[in-house]
């Protein structure tokens, strides 16, 4: 359902938080269709939303109950924390409208995007995988290579035994365009 209605409104120019809106909108028409008298099912979904314009070394990021993305540049690595927000499906809850945020985003810049289950794996005791500190491990590595440490990191962190799926993807800046009228 939230692909489907991402994909009809990316044929449309529209703000991120605009987009944020139509795609609440979906997701809250699709549980009312979805529902089933007398019983209780989730229906919220959790995204994170980013736009690299290629005309300008800045990216925006919005995201709704999901983990904000960590930022690579020059062997650092930074949270990049926008406001808080609900899951899509739960706007309702919302004290206000998701706000982006904008950063800057250089030709070099690796932007890590991962899920929840990466950051709730845990080890056998107990404690959660430090996902920014293991990042700056291999932070001036290629983004290829820092994904496959970070898997075999977190596998071997959590004991080869994943409670939830876990992602990463790592997306690297590697030029942009002057072409669209910038100076």
């Amino acid at each position: 359902l939230l692909l489907g209605a991402f994909r009809e409104a990316g044929h449309r120019v529209m703000a991120l938080p605009d987009l944020m809106t139509a795609l609440e909108a979906s997701v809250r028409a699709g549980a009312a269709m979805a529902a089933v008298p007398d019983r209780v099912a989730e229906s919220f979904i959790t995204a994170l939303v980013v736009d690299v314009p290629d005309d300008r070394t800045t990216a925006e990021i919005i995201g709704s109950g999901h983990p904000p993305p960590l930022l690579v540049r020059g062997g650092r690595v930074s949270l990049l924390e926008a406001e808080p927000s609900c899951p899509l499906g739960l706007g309702d809850l919302a004290v206000a409208r998701p706000a982006g945020l904008t950063f800057s985003f250089e030709v070099g810049d690796v932007l890590l995007l991962y899920t929840d289950g990466v950051t709730e794996a845990r080890d056998p005791g107990g404690a959660f995988y430090p996902l920014q500190e293991r990042a700056a491990q291999w932070a001036r590595q290629s983004p290829h290579a820092l994904v496959h440490h970070l898997r075999d990191d977190l596998l071997a962190f959590a004991d080869g035994r994943l409670g939830d799926d876990a992602a990463v993807v790592a997306v690297e800046r590697t030029w942009f365009s002057r072409s669209r009228g910038a100076v």
